[in-house]
């Protein structure tokens, strides 16, 4: 009997083949793979079950069983994975979820001390929504944000600027003051989320922790460092860096990451629009060129003429380079309609993309937001009672 639970089985979606135990399956005995009904898919012939189902949904329908969570496929729109829930009867084993496993009751890993307060910290500093307290930090990080910015865009203006070169002038100190504090709030959110994050290694790697790196490391590098005509055009770099801190706002706001999500999607759209727009800027540039050749003082090369192109197919039109030959405006009335159907086409295919990303994600996060609170549940029920013991 042991070894009849532990056999293989062969799962065929629509022609892809997957093979899992079948005790992994019986272990939800409820939902359709786990129970008798899958002997209705049966195929003796080829010794598997065979199911003409979603394939893409399928591989992440096996990892529920296999782990204990269900993720929503980003690829997948979300109303055909809801529906291969339901066929699988997936959502009824979610309702029914309880923590016994072949009869012995799941053993839960007590957590260090370190741990918890880690991962409190952690949620604390960047789920705004956790409690009232992360909010307000939330709110404080984007004030500091606002903050450096608009001391950098101060410091330019040409009377502040005059007065803040002296390091002596009143000004100078405010704005160094200003920007000190601004970036020992950064290093100390940036070191706290790195000494706390769950996986070190995605920490380190992520964008948006590199990014905030380089935000605040104008500021020490121009701290140990003296103006000199050897070092001055690297010093203008580094100053010019500190606009990154800007990005810091991506990371605080939910939609500014979705859109950043849906142009990583839409990247063959996107390069599909950047062809199309560097193929009609040439082929317009060139032919307004031989058409203005001569007659028009703006236009004394294809490149100039590219520009006059990127301009009207933007449809921003600057007017400083315009044709003026009859022909040379037949071909500003084409490249006007031809820069609406460019432009339509492919945003077109962008927006439904953000469409189903943002319901896909949608679903994503409800379903990681009822696991972390499970998790909170079975921590708080550990530290009550004391660790489980199997029986």
């Amino acid at each position: 009997m042991q070894h009849w639970r532990h056999k293989k089985v062969k799962l065929n979606i629509c022609g892809l083949l997957f093979e899992t135990y079948k005790c992994t399956l019986q272990e939800y005995p409820q939902t359709l793979l786990g129970s008798s009904e899958l002997d209705n898919y049966y195929d003796p012939n080829k010794n598997e079950y065979f199911f003409d189902r979603n394939r893409e949904s399928f591989s992440y329908i096996l990892n529920f069983y296999q782990t204990g969570r269900l993720y929503a496929p980003s690829h997948v729109p979300p109303d055909i994975f809801e529906a291969e829930r339901e066929f699988y009867k997936i959502n009824l084993a979610l309702r029914q979820k309880t923590a016994t496993q072949n009869g012995t009751k799941k053993v839960v890993a007590k957590k260090t001390k370190w741990e918890k307060v880690s991962n409190k910290v952690w949620k604390f500093l960047n789920n705004p929504k956790s409690s009232k307290a992360a909010t307000v930090w939330a709110w404080l990080d984007i004030a500091f944000i606002m903050v450096s910015v608009t001391c950098l865009i101060v410091e330019t203006l040409p009377e502040i600027k005059s007065m803040a070169s002296d390091n002596s002038s009143r000004e100078y100190k405010i704005l160094f003051t200003l920007d000190t504090i601004c970036v020992g709030f950064f290093t100390f959110d940036l070191i706290s989320r790195g000494a706390t994050a769950p996986d070190k290694k995605e920490f380190l790697t992520s964008l948006m922790s590199w990014l905030d790196f380089l935000a605040i490391l104008p500021y020490f590098v121009l701290l140990f460092t003296k103006e000199s005509n050897n070092t001055i055009e690297i010093l203008r770099v580094l100053r010019l860096a500190r606009v990154l801190r800007v990005f810091k706002l991506v990371r605080r706001s939910k939609k500014l990451l979705l859109i950043a999500h849906v142009m990583k999607k839409s990247t063959s759209e996107l390069s599909l629009l950047v062809m199309v727009w560097l193929m009609a800027v040439v082929v317009f540039g060139s032919f307004l060129y031989y058409a203005e050749n001569g007659k028009n003082d703006n236009i004394t090369s294809i490149l100039g003429a590219c520009w006059w192109a990127v301009a009207t197919m933007s449809t921003v039109g600057y007017g400083d380079v315009y044709p003026q030959t009859t022909w040379g405006k037949v071909i500003g009335t084409v490249v006007v309609f031809l820069s609406m159907i460019f432009l339509a086409l492919p945003l077109t295919i962008i927006v439904s993309t953000f469409s189903k990303t943002y319901r896909a994600r949608k679903c994503l996060t409800a379903d990681n937001n009822e696991d972390e609170d499970e998790d909170e549940e079975e921590e708080e029920k550990d530290d009550t009672n004391g660790p489980v013991s199997a029986t």
